[in-house]
């Protein structure tokens, strides 16, 4: 079997001499071959590269935006918490006016901050209807 060369000859440009070069056209196939696998194992990995970057990038975006989101969290708890503390000094007060007041008593059926006790109904009519138990 006869194996097929090609043949290549350089020729230089100081000596003008040719240089004679031989390849087994097989040995170029494969070269060939290997140079393909070569250039599309290079492009996955640089796509995969750019996806990789697209996603730190996007990581890093959603980090920086749930930092603000939990300064903006602790900076609402702390209002929370001193609305909480208003209104803690604003039922101290309203229950020493009760007293002053002397509404203390009658507290618990006028409808000033709140439902009725479960009974507190029940009672209310039985007065009205003039029915004490």
């Amino acid at each position: 079997m006869e194996k097929e060369y090609l043949s290549i000859l350089i020729f230089g440009q100081e000596t003008f001499e040719a240089r004679h070069l031989t390849i087994q056209k097989g040995t170029l196939k494969i070269a060939f071959y290997l140079l393909t696998f070569l250039l599309l194992s290079i492009t996955f990995f640089f796509c995969d590269y750019i996806q990789i970057k697209k996603k730190v990038f996007e990581l890093n975006r959603l980090d920086q935006e749930t930092q603000v989101y939990r300064s903006h969290i602790r900076f609402f708890s702390g209002r929370i918490e001193d609305l909480e503390k208003e209104l803690s000094k604003l039922k101290d007060f309203d229950r020493k006016i009760r007293v002053i007041a002397n509404l203390e008593e009658k507290a618990h059926f006028i409808g000033i901050g709140g439902s009725l006790r479960s009974g507190a109904r029940e009672d209310l009519k039985r007065k009205k209807d003039g029915v004490e138990w």
